[in-house]
C-alpha cells in the first residue's frame, strides 16, 4: 500500500535544485558602446535607445506567476547620468536616459524601483521574455548644447532585488527552487560614446553631352564639346542639415569655360537641380548670370569675390558657387548640374 507521504516526498525532490542549477548573479558590465553620433544629432535627441547589459542573470530561472515572486531594479548615478569627455579640456557634457525597452515606453525613474514583476501580476513580462537571462536595459544619449568631438564615458548603478520560486506548497511556502536576494545587490554599468562630425558628402562627376562631329550620339571630349558636371551632396547623418548651411564651390576645369546656353542637348538650362530620397526642402535656383538673388554666383578671382557677371566674357570665370536653400533630410541626397564648353 502506497501512502500520500512518499508521493509528497518524491514531488519535493523533483522540485529541488539539481546539480546543474545555477543561482541568480549580479555582475558589473561594460564598457558598452552606445554608438557614434554627431553634435547636431545629440542636440536634437536623435540617437535611438541602445541595448546595454544590466548585470543581472538567472540561468536556472523560468518566470512564473506565483505569489511572492518579484524582480525590481533601481537606477542611480553618482554624476547625474552624464557622459564626460576623456579630454579634460572639454567640459561640456552629454547626458542619457535609461528605459526597460528599446522604444523608451517604460523609462526608469532614478532612485525609484522599476518593477519588472510583482507577485501574481507580471509587469511587462514581454521585456523579460519569460526568463530572467542576461536582462538588458536601454540607454539613449543626448545633449542640451553641442559637445566637441571625442570619446565620452559614463557609469550608473542598477540595484537589483529579486525572489523567484518555481513551486508553491501548502500555506504559500516555496516547495520548489527558491532564489532570493538578501537585499539590494548593485551592478555597475559603464558606457561609452563617440562624438564625431558628419559633414555633407560631396561627389562630382562629369559626362560629355555633345561634340561638333557626332553631336549627341556617343559624344567625345574634344574642342567644341559640351559637358555637364554634376555635384551630388549626401547627408549621412541621422538629422537634417541645418537650413541654408550648404555651399559648393566648383573650380572651372582645365580647357573649359562655363556654358551659359546649356550642354548642347535639347535642354538649354544652365542649372539642373535634382531632389534625392527621402525628399527634403533643399533646392537651388538660377535666373541670370548677373543675378544677386538666385543661388548661383560667379568669381573671376578664384573666389575672392562673387559678383562677376560672365555674360560677355565667360572664359574669365575661375569658380562657380552654388548655395542651395532649405534643409536636407537625414539620409537624403541632392544634386545640381551645370554645363561647360571645351576649347
Amino acid at each position: 500500500m502506497t501512502t500520500g507521504l512518499p508521493k509528497l516526498f518524491l514531488a519535493l525532490l523533483a522540485c529541488a535544485p539539481s546539480s546543474a542549477w545555477a543561482a541568480c548573479a549580479v555582475t558589473n558590465t561594460g564598457p558598452t558602446a552606445l554608438g557614434t553620433y554627431s553634435p547636431p544629432a545629440l542636440v536634437n535627441g536623435a540617437p535611438p535607445y541602445g541595448a546595454v547589459p544590466g548585470g543581472f542573470d538567472c540561468p536556472g530561472t523560468v518566470i512564473s506567476v506565483l505569489s511572492g515572486n518579484f524582480l525590481r531594479a533601481t537606477v542611480t548615478s553618482a554624476d547625474g547620468f552624464k557622459l564626460t569627455s576623456t579630454n579634460a579640456a572639454d567640459t561640456v557634457t552629454a547626458r542619457y536616459v535609461i528605459a526597460a525597452d528599446n522604444a523608451g515606453a517604460y523609462p526608469f525613474t532614478p532612485g525609484t524601483p522599476f518593477v519588472y514583476m510583482n507577485g501574481g501580476v507580471i509587469n511587462l513580462l514581454g521585456l523579460l521574455g519569460g526568463a530572467a537571462r542576461n536582462v538588458q536595459v536601454y540607454v539613449r544619449p543626448s545633449s542640451l548644447t553641442a559637445v566637441k568631438p571625442g570619446t565620452y564615458t559614463g557609469s550608473f548603478t542598477i540595484g537589483w532585488e529579486w525572489r523567484f520560486c518555481s513551486l508553491l506548497g501548502a500555506l504559500g511556502v516555496c516547495a520548489g527552487t527558491l532564489d532570493q536576494s538578501s537585499g539590494v545587490t548593485p551592478a555597475r554599468v559603464d558606457v561609452t560614446m563617440v562624438v564625431s562630425a558628419r559633414p555633407v558628402g560631396v561627389v562630382i562627376t562629369t559626362r560629355t553631352t555633345y561634340d561638333p562631329i557626332s553631336t549627341t550620339n556617343n559624344p567625345r571630349a574634344i574642342p567644341g564639346s559640351r559637358q555637364r558636371t554634376t555635384i551630388t551632396l549626401t547627408n549621412t547623418d541621422i538629422v537634417a542639415v541645418d537650413a541654408n548651411s550648404v555651399a559648393v564651390v566648383l573650380p572651372t576645369p582645365a580647357r573649359a569655360t562655363v556654358a551659359l546656353d546649356g550642354d548642347g542637348t535639347v535642354s538649354t538650362a544652365y542649372l539642373v537641380p535634382t531632389e534625392g530620397s527621402p525628399a527634403s526642402s533643399l533646392g537651388a535656383t538660377y535666373t541670370a548670370p548677373g543675378s544677386t538673388t538666385d543661388d548661383v554666383d560667379f568669381s573671376s578671382d578664384n573666389g575672392a569675390t562673387w559678383t562677376y557677371d560672365p555674360t560677355t566674357a565667360p572664359k574669365a570665370v575661375t569658380n562657380v558657387r552654388i548655395r542651395p536653400r532649405g534643409t536636407m533630410a537625414a539620409g537624403s541626397s541632392f544634386s545640381v548640374s551645370l554645363p561647360y564648353a571645351l576649347f
